[in-house]
């Protein structure tokens, strides 16, 4: 008689299994939600924070070399955000040209060696003003020692009179 009863037995205890996997799930979903919304309060909050305090900040894939800038980043060099990201070596030929060989000897040390960096240094804007700044990177490194990318920021060094972003 008892086995009579296993097949109910394993029907139940399925239904019950797919009960929980759905609870969990509407669980993760709402959990995801709630992380999605915080995530979007925290850029919020860095971007105000960004046009504030005067910095931008930006990130380079080790991997890619594919650089990305905040809004800031994109207004202290008077660049349509229309035309995208910089590639790298575009980037670095923002620099004042007496400034490109220290930029590039910190960026080279920091992907070849992990090496944080700090400097003052002059952009060239694409509307041709001169702006300094505050350049600093700290490397992003894997367990094993690989540099995975830098974060970095810039501070904006001018004056209010210099500072007409168009």
């Amino acid at each position: 008689m008892t086995s009579d009863y296993w097949p109910y037995f394993l029907a139940l205890a399925f239904i019950l299994v797919i009960a929980y996997l759905a609870y969990r799930l509407r669980k993760l979903k709402t959990d995801l939600q709630a992380a999605q919304l915080g995530l979007e309060r925290c850029e919020l909050t860095l971007e105000i924070s960004e046009d504030v305090g005067r910095f931008g900040s930006w990130h380079l894939d080790a991997r890619t070399n594919f650089l990305k800038w905040s809004d800031y980043v994109f207004d202290m060099h008077e660049r349509r955000h229309s035309l995208g990201h910089p590639p790298l070596d575009k980037a670095i030929r923002y620099y004042h040209p007496e400034d490109r060989p220290l930029v590039q000897m910190a960026v080279t040390r920091a992907l070849e060696e992990g090496a944080d960096f700090e400097f003052r240094a002059r952009i060239l804007t694409d509307n041709n003003k001169e702006i300094p700044v505050l350049a600093r990177g700290t490397c992003q490194i894997a367990g094993d020692g690989e540099v995975l990318g830098i974060f970095g920021c810039f501070v904006d060094l001018s004056t209010p009179e210099e500072r007409q972003f168009g």
